[in-house]
């Protein structure tokens, strides 16, 4: 479920409207970077930067709101630096070294994340931007606070499922309508970096290939967001299981950049009146949640989904598999609530989950008993 909250004024929300939202729960990387926008907004930063650790001694910039983004997101940061020194005994102060990296000042916040290790939140603003304040660095210690909370929070709260279709709203527009609204952005500043430069202005004709890609991409957006309101207004019982997932993967289509596979049963009527709702409900969860994290992290280039539903012994199982040609999961990466999820879906209904390595790629196999009787 994506965080909302209703901001106390114009500028800014409460710290106590912030951890309801994370209080609430819902996904951890949505929660993140949530609070990472708010210090940079909040503190009138030029970027804010949410650094964590990959394995012991090692970290990496995970999630970066602002200018900063494209030169800091994902950049590793070794044990042996004085960054690296600094992160290992947790020195806010020293932390702060990274502003220099840019040659400007920053304002750092340790993380503890418990099991994650310790981390870092960090604010930067340009060299010409006035001086962080005390109250500046309260707010950002408080949002440092609550970032250890939402790192801890999927530890913390019981099994209990979360609201399936506010979080597949939440996604779908997070993975389409806003990704392409953020290209328009990116497009559209840097049309006006190049206006504002004193040296020789773009042409028309780079000023009619921007604003034509801007229009188009805020008409794509627009379709996007009208497509998710239909979905919202069809009562889901009149969507068949593969229905669902058809549209499942229609959705994902923009986010992905094209069309991935979908493999259904021969007659795939039979299975949608052999699965019953509870597990028909779980097997589009499973897909929508494959597909979202293969178009935010796989970086791939063909992604199948298979659905099938077979005998084994005495029983019957339905399987849904899901396979990329992108990047694998990285070792190092501790974070998984994609994962959690959908294992927490198969347990209730005797199944499991796994993730299988692939050359290139790698496929999420997820599989359920059927009820008898």
């Amino acid at each position: 479920m994506s965080p909302t909250v209703p901001p106390a004024r114009a500028d800014r929300p409460r710290i106590q409207d912030l951890a309801g939202a994370v209080l609430a729960g819902g996904d951890t990387e949505d929660l993140l970077t949530l609070l990472v926008g708010s210090a940079r907004t909040d503190l009138a930063a030029r970027s804010a930067l949410l650094v964590l650790p990959l394995e012991e001694g090692r970290w990496s910039v995970e999630i970066v709101e602002g200018a900063d983004q494209q030169k800091l997101l994902g950049e590793e940061i070794g044990p042996g630096g004085p960054l690296g020194r600094a992160l290992l005994e947790a020195d806010a102060e020293r932390i702060e070294a990274i502003g220099e990296l840019l040659g400007t000042t920053a304002l750092c916040a340790v993380i503890d994340g418990a099991e994650q290790g310790q981390g870092a939140l960090a604010a930067i603003r340009g060299e010409d931007a006035a001086p962080f304040t005390a109250a500046d660095r309260e707010r950002l210690d408080a949002l440092a606070g609550l970032i250890a909370l939402a790192l801890r929070v999927p530890s913390l709260r019981s099994s209990a499922e979360l609201d399936d279709e506010r979080s597949r709203i939440a996604r779908d527009l997070h993975d389409l309508a806003i990704q392409e609204l953020f290209a328009v952005g990116m497009e559209l500043e840097g049309l006006t970096d190049a206006l504002s430069d004193k040296g020789e202005p773009p042409s028309n004709t780079r000023l009619r290939a921007s604003i034509s890609s801007s229009v188009q991409g805020v008409e794509n957006a627009v379709a996007q967001i009208r497509q998710i309101v239909q979905s919202l207004r069809r009562e889901r019982a009149e969507a068949t299981l593969t229905e669902q997932l058809r549209h499942e993967v229609g959705l994902a289509t923009s986010g992905l950049g094209f069309v991935p596979a979908l493999r259904l049963p021969p007659n795939p009527a039979e299975m949608d009146a052999e699965l019953p709702p509870e597990i028909a409900e779980d097997v589009v969860a499973v897909v929508r949640e494959c597909l979202a994290n293969a178009a935010r992290h796989a970086h791939a280039t063909a992604v199948a989904v298979s659905i099938s539903v077979f005998s084994e012994g005495v029983d019957r199982v339905v399987q849904v598999n899901v396979s990329d040609n992108g990047r694998g999961i990285d070792p190092t990466v501790r974070r998984r609530s994609g994962l959690a999820n959908m294992s927490s879906r198969a347990r209730r209904h005797s199944g499991w989950v796994d993730a299988i390595s692939l050359e290139p790629g790698t496929m999420i196999s997820w599989r359920v008993t059927l009820p008898t009787g």
